[in-house]
């Protein structure tokens, strides 16, 4: 479980270091900060053809729609369950959210367009270039979360790559995605048991339902801030000179 305050605590912790970076990377390079909020794409479908489009597009919303059916769903799941009611300052238990919530879990750590977002705002808040061409791999993801965007945040102290530590662990993932799982609250229990666990130092083999709720609100809110900040940045752009 975990509490109305903690949760909130979390959410305003993710927004600060979002908005942060993104001031930062303003501040830096204008060129790499309207590319981003303007998501900027490379368009393969556009080369060679006979109008001569230019292949390099902005406001590409493929990713977008690919996205939506994620997105409408996961804000209708926070706003049923963690609007936290003025009786209920604290979410429960219930077993039946929890697997819920590990398929919301386990999709925004899979969601391409959110992994590209990320990658693109870790790589240009390190000084490079904006990548017009990025493909996220279709298997190792957590290899590419942890050296491609988590890796590049920390090169610079960047409190993002600390948001992604606290929220992802692959061992979490991999469990749902092949039923490798269970719930234990014999004996007084309240934790997440792994069965895919082989005894890597790395790997997880249990994890309380507390403990589950902070990964949770930590990969749960950056998805939904990142987005969000995004767009407030967006719509209230004015003029860059």
């Amino acid at each position: 479980m975990i509490t109305k305050q903690d949760f909130l605590d979390i959410d305003n912790q993710i927004k600060e270091s979002i908005q942060q970076t993104l001031n930062t990377l303003k501040a830096s390079s204008v060129s790499n900060y309207l590319l981003f909020l303007a998501d900027g794409e490379y368009d393969k479908s556009l080369e060679n053809t006979v109008q001569n489009l230019n292949p390099f597009t902005i406001d590409n919303r493929r990713d977008g729609y690919k996205d939506s059916t994620r997105l409408t769903f996961l804000n209708n799941f926070l706003n049923a369950f963690y609007s936290f009611p003025d009786d209920q300052p604290v979410t429960d238990d219930n077993e039946q959210r929890i697997h819920l919530e590990l398929m919301v879990y386990s999709h925004i750590w899979e969601s391409k367009p959110f992994l590209k977002k990320l990658h693109r705002l870790a790589h240009i808040s390190n000084g490079e270039e904006y990548d017009w061409q990025l493909n996220v791999p279709n298997t190792r993801k957590h290899d590419f979360i942890r050296n491609n965007i988590r890796g590049v945040f920390e090169t610079r102290g960047n409190n993002i790559a600390e948001i992604i530590r606290k929220g992802f662990h692959t061992s979490l993932r991999n469990a749902f995605a092949h039923s490798e799982y269970s719930f234990d609250t014999m004996n007084g229990n309240q934790r997440i048991w792994l069965d895919n666990c082989k005894g890597a130092a790395w790997e997880l083999q249990e994890i309380s339902f507390d403990d589950w709720s902070k990964r949770f609100a930590h990969s749960v809110l950056l998805s939904y801030n990142l987005l969000n900040q995004v767009h407030f940045n967006r719509t209230s752009l004015i003029c860059l000179e």
